[in-house]
């Protein structure tokens, strides 16, 4: 059977259009871009969709692009295409953004959100995707690999605990990352180099590496009672000197305190000159001081009325008219029953008050203070200050 060149042609055409599409859909919108290899405890697949797939032996759904992988009690292990591993700890949230894979590694990308809890990633030795294509964020910085092996541990308000882990055959740095937030970028490049990003907007600039720790020790009790070092970058972050103050529950020994061997009243004795027990009242003899009072006012009511009887008006430090000396012109309305004061030097000072007044008028200038009694001074006190 001969097959006309025409009909070649367009088989030869149809064939390049199935290829590259197979590729395309092969490459970019494959379903499965990796697998669950290793699981224990409660673990989850929640898919785009709503849907959730429990993962448990005899049943482990293949991970797909927009997934959260979610533990509870549990741990889990993904590996992606490329052989990127994921690795989550218990109580750990992580969203698979963006996977996808073109024959340009230059072309293909990966991009996660790590929510809450710890998780390790290491980055694959095949040659699907290059580094600088993968997009690791946490809810206080971006991550940019180099390498290269790490975790993230990120507590309930966002703040995020970073630890460049080493290769494991050497016992060197697996490589680098870099952290970047809206503050600026910093380099962890050390085996078991840390810090503490503890805001979006605020880059840190303490790091510390980490000594006498396994892989195994990094999970959550990093947010409870981490390491030393970590809560000395932790706290040179925060601006807290005195360490003490973050301690970790675990770091409390309550069997040290015994609240019923303290003496609160012996305590408070040290710390005051007076105590309210040392005061007698039967000392204090209220009645003689209210006699005392009352016996006082009787003599100023008294003179008042003296003076008013006898029409006596006691002036001292200025006289009647107008006194050259304090500058004051003063004048007394009897009918009216008051005295009327005023001064006019660099300004106008003028005091009215009743005629049997006990007050005292005391004014100070650049030129000459002076002081006016009327009765026997023993009213209020007014203090005039000219300048």
């Amino acid at each position: 059977m001969r097959v006309s060149k025409q009909v070649v042609q367009k088989l030869r055409l149809f064939s390049k259009i199935l290829a590259s599409n197979l590729l395309l859909i092969g490459s970019v919108y494959a379903d499965s871009i990796g697998d669950i290899r290793e699981h224990i405890g409660s673990a989850a697949l929640e898919r785009q969709s709503g849907q959730t797939e429990i993962v448990k032996d005899g049943s482990v759904p293949d991970v797909q692009m927009n997934d959260t992988a979610i533990t509870g009690q549990g741990r889990m292990l993904i590996e992606f295409l490329d052989e990127e591993e994921l690795s989550l700890t218990e109580h750990t949230e992580i969203y698979i953004d963006e996977v996808y894979y073109d024959p340009d590694p230059s072309k293909s990308k990966m991009a996660m959100r790590m929510v809450l809890g710890t998780a390790r990633f290491t980055s694959g030795t095949g040659a699907k995707i290059d580094k600088a294509n993968i997009d690791i964020r946490t809810p206080t910085a971006q991550i940019g690999i180099r390498g290269t092996d790490f975790t993230t541990t990120i507590d309930e308000i966002g703040r995020t605990t970073l630890v460049l882990l080493p290769d494991e055959k050497t016992g060197k740095s697996s490589g680098e990352i870099t952290i970047t937030n809206a503050g600026g970028t910093i380099t962890l490049s050390r085996a078991w180099q840390t810090t503490v990003v503890s805001s979006y907007d605020k880059i840190p600039q303490t790091t510390a590496v980490i000594k006498g720790i396994t892989l195994r020790q990094i999970d959550n009790m990093f947010i409870v009672n981490p390491p030393k070092e970590v809560k000395e970058v932790k706290n040179e972050e925060e601006g807290i000197k005195d360490n003490k103050q973050q301690e970790g529950i675990l770091d409390i020994d309550y069997l040290a305190y015994n609240e019923l061997e303290r003496d609160e009243l012996k305590e408070g004795e040290e710390d005051l000159e007076y105590n309210e027990l040392d005061r007698d009242l039967l000392d204090v003899d209220f009645l003689q001081d209210m006699l005392d009072v009352v016996a006082e006012l009787d003599k100023i009511n008294a003179l008042d009325r003296a003076q008013k009887e006898l029409g006596i008006i006691n002036i001292e430090g200025t006289s009647v008219g107008f006194d050259e000396d304090t500058q004051y012109f003063t004048e007394v309305n009897k009918g009216e029953e008051i005295i009327v004061l005023t001064r006019e030097v660099d300004g106008v000072i003028r005091i009215t008050q009743p005629i049997y007044t006990n007050n005292t008028i005391e004014t100070i200038t650049d030129q000459k203070p002076s002081e006016i009694t009327f009765g026997d001074g023993s009213g209020s006190r007014i203090t005039i200050i000219q300048q």
